[in-house]
């Protein structure tokens, strides 16, 4: 039950759709990066399926990370249209379009979503801010850099978003949401140290917020730390059972180290809350470790119904096929 490595059938869907879930890949040489966002400019609580489709053809889906980001890269130029999947309870499944052009080089783009209100659903207006920008002991000079890192890191430009929350935190030391920030940007650079110590800053200023202690629990599971994650992640979720955040990591993190049962628990639960495609790949996989390979079968096939348009497509279903023999070869 220690043995951390993944089975041959499930490896290569496995490592790619990691990749996936952060920057999926085509054969183009554009990239889009966005962020989706409720009216009041604030992230959702929970992460949002982003869909990227083409002519009606669904092409690639994420999920948004803490900060509410996304990126797809290898886009060739043409039309194309993003939906946020909506939650059922607060905002609706929005739709925006856009285009890529056709200029020779490589180049980033930035599409935003801003997601529709769910009639009758209690949403905070456009002009809200965030309780740290109403702060009175958060300075004016404070306040615009971190505005300017938000902007910087909606528009992709990471490095930039880190230097300005770096100042805004200069001017203002004991300022959350820039800690927050800046956590978040530095895990996208995979500058995991920094990035854990301003994830725990935020916790020091705000001990009653989840946001910090998930935000420690993902980076130590990046950083392969797993049984810290774990003992981390197992927290929060203890605290909060409702919480769509830390499930994905915990489960894939109990898997990573054999603790197949709770991984188990831990993915149907992310499933359930959020729908993230990737717990039905590590589902998959533990069933596999378990001996459960029709479990297994059943998954990576929910997988396909839901994400018919994976690049990882015929790399799951080849495992597919695989998974259907060895429970063939099972029975008496």
């Amino acid at each position: 039950m220690t043995n951390r490595r993944l089975p041959a059938r499930l490896i290569f869907a496995c490592l790619a759709l990691l990749s996936a879930s952060a920057s999926v890949r085509a054969q183009g040489p554009n990239a889009l990066e966005g962020r989706v966002v409720l009216p009041s400019g604030m992230q959702p609580a929970q992460s949002v399926r982003v869909t990227l489709t083409q002519s009606g053809r669904p092409i690639y889906e994420t999920f948004t990370d803490l900060s509410g980001r996304f990126n797809f890269s290898g886009l060739r130029a043409g039309t194309y249209q993003l939906t946020a999947e909506g939650d059922g309870q607060t905002f609706e499944t929005t739709s925006v379009t856009f285009d890529i052009g056709a200029f020779g080089g490589a180049q980033t783009f930035t599409q935003n979503i801003q997601l529709r209100p769910k009639a009758g659903a209690s949403v905070p207006p456009a002009a809200s801010v965030s309780a740290e920008e109403i702060d009175p002991d958060v300075p004016e000079a404070a306040k615009e850099k971190y505005r300017q890192g938000l902007k910087s890191a909606a528009a992709g430009k990471t490095e930039q978003a880190v230097k300005l929350l770096q100042e805004a935190l200069g001017a203002h030391e004991r300022f959350y949401a820039a800690d927050l920030a800046l956590a978040g940007q530095l895990s996208k650079l995979q500058r995991y140290d920094e990035a854990l110590a301003a994830y725990r800053r935020a916790g020091e200023l705000k001990p009653d917020r989840a946001e910090p202690y998930v935000g420690v629990g993902v980076t130590l599971v990046s950083q392969k730390r797993y049984d810290e994650g774990i003992k981390m992640l197992r927290g929060v979720v203890e605290v909060d059972k409702d919480l769509p955040a830390p499930y994905l990591s915990l489960g894939y993190a109990e898997m990573m180290t054999g603790d197949y049962h709770s991984a188990e628990g831990h993915l149907l639960r992310a499933l359930e809350l959020g729908r993230p495609a990737l717990a039905h790949i590590y589902l998959a996989n533990t069933y596999e470790q378990t001996g459960e390979p029709a479990k297994a079968v059943a998954q990576l096939e929910a997988y396909l119904k839901e994400n018919p348009g994976s690049p990882q497509a015929d790399a799951v279903r080849a495992a597919i096929e695989k998974l259907k023999k060895k429970a063939k070869d099972r029975k008496p």
